[in-house]
């Protein structure tokens, strides 16, 4: 029994062109696997935000860590998140602007 890697028949393939179902089929799977590519992207970028904001912000607002966040460490981290979050999205929406435009020249 042969592998196949899309789930296709183990039929030895008889030269005959593809049918117009064969390439819709193609085309589907591709469809599949870029938006799983990109699902998956997203994630990173998720994880690499979250991580550089728990990082960074962790350093400018705790300055003596203890069993419990004062008032003003819980605010600092509110805001100094907040920032982190507002410049990933201007940089975000420019940077996907600037491809957009290229693409198109």
């Amino acid at each position: 029994m042969a592998f196949s890697l899309f789930g296709g028949s183990d039929k030895k393939d008889s030269g005959a062109a593809p049918t117009s179902g064969d390439s819709s089929n193609v085309n589907s799977i591709k469809e599949n696997l870029q938006a799983q590519i990109l699902q998956e992207i997203a994630l990173t970028n998720a994880t690499e935000l979250i991580s550089k904001i728990s990082n960074n912000c962790y350093e400018k607002c705790i300055l003596n860590p203890g069993s419990s966040l004062s008032t003003a460490d819980a605010t600092c981290l509110d805001q100094c998140s907040e920032k982190y979050i507002q410049a990933w999205n201007t940089i975000s929406r420019r940077y996907l602007a600037r491809v957009q435009s290229e693409s198109k020249n």
